[in-house]
């Protein structure tokens, strides 16, 4: 039976079921699950199996029916289980687990987002997963899977009304007034085209090939027998004896290995950024992305701590940018779980449409216009000696070609420093004034670039840090700590480092907003 809207108003502990079309859910949610924990563990016996096991089609077929048997099993058994309530003390409970019983409560108050995801299976149907995202733990996210649209997005209404209702009336009062002077609805399109490029930037390729590192001995001897023999065969042939055909072989798998990884990479950022579409309106961020689950995100401006733009190499060739806007989040193994579903990423911008979605935010923002302070030259003279001198010099005793250690060694020296000198021009700082308000901006970077732009009030704590021979020059190092990631800027005048902590501390503690 499925959940409509009536039964919002339903009375306390009034426990309901979900409706069997969820069983799809916990059928796709389990079996990512497993995708992306279990079978990384079961990667030893995966690659023995491949390996190793003679009769691979009749041994995988009789895995593959044993583990699908056991998903649907469990599965059932725990759609079985699963209840909810919506109680009038403004809580949200679930029962679930199979093995283990489980009992969330989840308070209003505590609900960070209340997302709507519309995964392929339920689109025929009509029905959706309502999502109640909690500040800074995984293991507080609650999921009601298989409700209807009006259902959701009254549950959605029914839990920020109640948190607006609790917010302090300095706090309600700027949100009124940001209401009043945003009215009109800004939006974004990325083409899937665009997204595509996303793969390319992106490291889910890199991701993949170290995750099968350990195993890659293994691998390189199956190849061999498998593969790369047969292609040795080949160029023999085309090539006859005046070229190494081995060598060949090689490049030739290693080329190929390189474009299914990225072929991957592209693949997994059209699933998860198809059809991108952003909107912000009243200070509210709504993003619905996605091939095999159409997910509506929806992002309180207040509740952004900071905001990062970033490129590297890769994306820098392509004259892209990604940015995120980043939530609270907390530490902990589940923090990079956590920090994927509450971050809002935009991931493949050009330098136009960066500065046009900044200026939703801070209307000040223009990347042209941002007169960065340089830290102090120390710093480069510091990087310079330990790692660009120092490396070249241990390198030119390690050299076995001694005619040649001095150019080598210079060589790479020429090559650190570069970069070395590259990085130190990219650090930077730019201290911004609006309307009362106090804004940083760090760069960083490399041959890429990476921004965080804030506001002080957000920031949770400021220190500085400063080594013997920093404190003789007069330097020190500073790290603001946000409430999700920080910012450090390195090597600035003592007075300068001394007057930013200060100054970002009044503004945490004098401003009345809540940074939450």
């Amino acid at each position: 039976m499925n959940v409509d809207a009536a039964q919002i108003t339903s009375p306390s502990l009034n426990w309901q079921k979900v409706s069997p079309w969820a069983l799809a859910y916990f059928v796709m949610h389990f079996s990512v699950r497993f995708i992306k924990d279990g079978l990384f563990n079961l990667l030893p016996v995966l690659v023995v199996f491949v390996t190793q096991v003679e009769n691979k089609l009749f041994w995988g077929q009789v895995g593959l029916a044993v583990a699908l048997t056991s998903l649907l099993a469990y599965c059932f058994l725990y759609y079985r289980s699963f209840r909810f309530c919506i109680t009038d003390e403004h809580e949200i409970l679930l029962n679930k687990g199979v093995f283990k019983k489980e009992r969330l409560t989840l308070k209003f108050s505590r609900v960070q987002n209340v997302n709507i995801a519309e995964p392929f299976y339920f689109t025929p149907i009509g029905l959706v997963n309502c999502i109640f995202d909690a500040a800074g733990s995984v293991a507080q996210e609650a999921v009601l899977p298989g409700v209807t649209k009006d259902y959701a997005q009254q549950m959605r209404k029914r839990v920020f009304d109640y948190k607006a209702q609790q917010q302090p009336s300095v706090e309600l009062a700027d949100t009124a007034q940001s209401h009043i002077e945003e009215q009109s609805e800004n939006s974004l399109v990325i083409t899937n085209k665009e997204i595509a490029k996303f793969g390319l930037m992106s490291n889910m390729a890199i991701l993949a090939l170290a995750a099968i590192a350990p195993f890659m001995n293994v691998a390189i001897d199956f190849l061999e027998q498998q593969y790369i023999t047969k292609i040795e065969s080949y160029y023999q042939q085309e090539l006859g004896m005046m070229a190494n055909a081995a060598v060949f072989a090689v490049i030739t798998l290693i080329i190929m290995l390189v474009f299914i990884a990225v072929f991957l990479s592209v693949t997994m950022s059209l699933i998860r950024f198809y059809n991108y579409q952003l909107y912000f309106k009243n200070n509210k961020f709504k993003r619905i992305a996605g091939l095999l689950e159409r997910h509506q995100l929806s992002i309180s401006l207040d509740k952004v701590q900071s905001i990062v733009i970033k490129q590297n190499l890769v994306a820098r060739l392509l004259k892209r940018f990604t940015v995120e806007c980043l939530q609270a989040s907390s530490g902990g193994a589940a923090s990079m779980a956590k920090k994927n579903k509450q971050t809002l990423v935009l991931p493949v911008l050009t330098q136009e449409q960066v500065d046009n979605v900044c200026q939703w935010i801070y209307p000040w923002f223009d990347s042209k216009k941002l007169a960065f302070n340089a830290v102090e030259r120390a710093l480069l003279y510091k990087n310079t000696v330990f790692y660009a001198l120092l490396p070249s010099v241990a390198s030119g005793f390690f050299i076995s070609f001694m005619q040649l250690n001095v150019l080598i060694a210079l060589a790479l020296f020429l090559v650190l420093a570069a970069l070395v000198f590259l990085s130190y021009k990219r650090y930077g700082y730019y201290l911004h004034q609006q309307d009362g308000r106090f804004y940083l901006v760090v760069r960083k970077g490399m041959i890429g670039v990476h921004y965080r732009v804030f506001e002080l009030y957000k920031a949770q704590s400021a220190r500085s840090v400063s080594t013997f021979f920093m404190r003789r020059s007069g330097l020190k190092s500073l790290y603001i700590q946000l409430a999700a990631g920080g910012a450090y800027i390195p090597y600035l005048k003592q007075q300068d480092a001394d007057f930013i902590i200060d100054f970002t501390l009044m503004q945490a503690e004098s401003d009345p907003r809540s940074w939450m």
